[in-house]
């Protein structure tokens, strides 16, 4: 089995691999005899070059293992022995994209504001578009989201599927560490439920909209909570701007509106066996309508006041909306 190659293994192969380039010496910190890990000059030639990213799978990169995010916005030039490094790591980050993207646009944040990407590309775009496929907005979206997945996920134990033997050891290590704090469950989160969480983790932080998460995965009971049912969820929360709530208000006010969201979701499923029940909810739907339009004369005529023409426009869109509902009426 492949082992995680370390920095100082990375600079002695990079150093190795520019000196056979360039037909000098090979000069190299090399590992201690009997390693294995090189041949007799203890450097690997370019045939026997030791592959990072390519090629046989290795132990999947977890996200303590990523560096620091580094700001440098006007760096420019040829990357730095520890530029190298951090830009080996995000390349590898990227390969591990399918199997956990939160990694991955944890190594796109580093790639992006270090400029790290400046060595084989011309522009961030351009190193986006290659590597993650995506829109610029998108990967900032997903950057912004990763944040959450990570703290769903820890502590992250995440091997490459074709990895029997590294997943088996892991499994292995949960098992024996029973001396291990417990925590909470990791769970997993879609890009699109994160992305859903976007006003919560701007109004509270990603730690609470993690917690928002795990609050309705264990009302739904699902260990992975849908992209429609977030988004349902945080729709109906204040921001913090309107009403600013404490941890447990939000947890609690999360947890109820999970509860209606479960008790939605059957009910459509009853209703689709349930001819009566699917009529039903037409008959509750024109229940609210009715009781919201409460005031609406009243409404007209401050608006008209306003602007006359807007509000008679907006009279006639009524009118047509409540046309084709009056159409839909059962004949009776």
């Amino acid at each position: 089995m492949s082992k995680t190659v370390d920095p100082a293994e990375l600079r002695r192969q990079r150093k190795a691999r520019r000196a056979a380039e360039g037909g000098g010496p090979v000069v190299t910190d090399s590992p201690a005899e009997g390693s294995g890990d090189a041949g007799a000059s203890g450097a690997p030639t370019p045939q026997e070059e030791l592959v990072i990213a390519q090629g046989r799978p290795q132990p999947m990169l977890r996200l303590e293992e990523l560096p620091d995010v580094v700001d440098t916005p006007e760096a420019t030039g040829p990357l730095s022995e520890d530029e190298e490094e951090r830009w080996e790591l995000c390349q590898r980050s990227f390969l591990q994209y399918q199997q956990a993207w939160w990694v991955a646009a944890k190594a796109l944040n580093i790639a992006l504001r270090g400029r790290l990407w400046r060595r084989d590309y011309e522009t961030a775009e351009a190193f986006i578009g290659d590597v993650a496929r995506m829109s610029t907005s998108n990967a900032y979206r997903q950057i912004s989201g990763a944040e959450v997945a990570a703290l769903l996920a820890s502590p992250p134990r995440i091997e490459l599927e074709s990895n029997d033997q590294s997943r088996m050891r892991d499994s292995a290590e949960v098992r024996d560490s029973n001396d291990a704090p417990e925590g909470p469950k990791p769970l997993v989160i879609s890009q699109r439920a994160a992305e859903a969480l976007t006003y919560v983790r701007e109004d509270y932080g990603a730690s609470a909209a993690a917690d928002a998460y795990r609050a309705v995965a264990e009302v739904t009971g699902k260990d992975q909570v849908s992209q429609k049912t977030i988004s349902g969820i945080v729709h109906q929360l204040p921001r913090k701007a309107e009403e600013e709530l404490t941890e447990e208000e939000l947890t609690e006010r999360v947890r109820a509106l999970a509860k209606e969201q479960k008790e939605k979701e059957a009910a459509a499923k009853e209703a689709a066996t349930d001819p009566l029940q699917a009529f039903r909810e037409y008959v509750d739907a024109a229940r609210v309508f009715a009781r919201k339009t409460k005031g609406m004369a009243a409404a007209y005529q401050k608006a008209a006041k306003v602007d006359q023409a807007k509000a008679e426009k907006l009279a006639g869109q009524l009118r047509d909306h409540m046309a084709r509902a009056a159409e839909n009426f059962p004949d009776v």
